[in-house]
């Protein structure tokens, strides 16, 4: 993605009078540019579903994930009702897990949302930039005729002197599209025990919680045994 974004930049941000005054055969170097245009904008048609289907992957994941959300609060209640304090900890602790797994996905989802939007904006530009080829491979090609007919038999254009050994350099810019900066993990092992802990703190409160309101309930009869 990173190849393909750093040339779709390059094509986008070209420019095309640049190309047809250094070039010593403007038509055939406008007809490569457009060529390259139009293999970027079939590049990002591949990246944009291969982005969308990425997305709705996700979205999946989120639905499932908020399903086990709720469903392990409510054994987490079901297990108090029952006097059993130690399930109760064991389901709001994978509760806890699911959550986590929550804001990763909603995160996830935000960048494959984001790729999406850049994608789209970057095959809009090289459409327009597309169009602006055509147009000029159109015009060079007219005045190139013209340009034919009252040329002086064995004049050698002077601009196609000056220019026949240079090729066109497009701009780089590598700035539309990065792989991301790469999180630091320094001191991993100590938050990961502070957020152990902030957790542990958190289901404490809602057992304690638990207990105070099953406390205030009838306590259950339980049926005789048959002899």
């Amino acid at each position: 993605m990173l190849r393909v974004a750093i040339q779709v930049k390059e094509l986008i941000s070209s420019n095309v009078t640049s190309v047809i005054e250094t070039a010593s055969d403007p038509v055939k170097m406008l007809g490569n540019l457009q060529r390259e245009i139009e293999e970027s904008i079939i590049a990002l048609q591949g990246e944009r579903t291969r982005a969308d289907r990425r997305k709705s992957r996700l979205d999946e994941q989120k639905t499932q994930q908020e399903m086990r959300e709720a469903d392990w609060g409510e054994k987490a209640k079901i297990a108090m009702d029952h006097g059993r304090e130690d399930l109760a900890r064991q389901a709001l602790m994978a509760r806890e897990d699911c959550r986590a797994a929550l804001a990763k996905l909603d995160a996830d989802s935000a960048a494959a949302e984001a790729d999406l939007k850049e994608i789209d904006e970057a095959i809009s530009e090289l459409e327009a930039k597309r169009e602006e080829t055509r147009e000029q491979i159109l015009r060079q090609s007219a005045a190139d005729a013209h340009h034919a007919s009252t040329e002086t038999v064995g004049r050698a254009p002077s601009k196609a002197d000056r220019h026949r050994n240079r090729i066109s350099e497009l701009e780089k810019r590598t700035e539309f599209a990065t792989d991301g900066s790469i999180e630091k993990r320094a001191q991993a092992s100590v938050e990961q025990e502070i957020e152990t802990m902030r957790r542990e703190s958190k289901i404490d409160d809602e057992l304690a919680a638990m207990k105070g309101a099953g406390s205030k309930k009838a306590p259950r009869k339980r049926s005789a045994a048959k002899k």
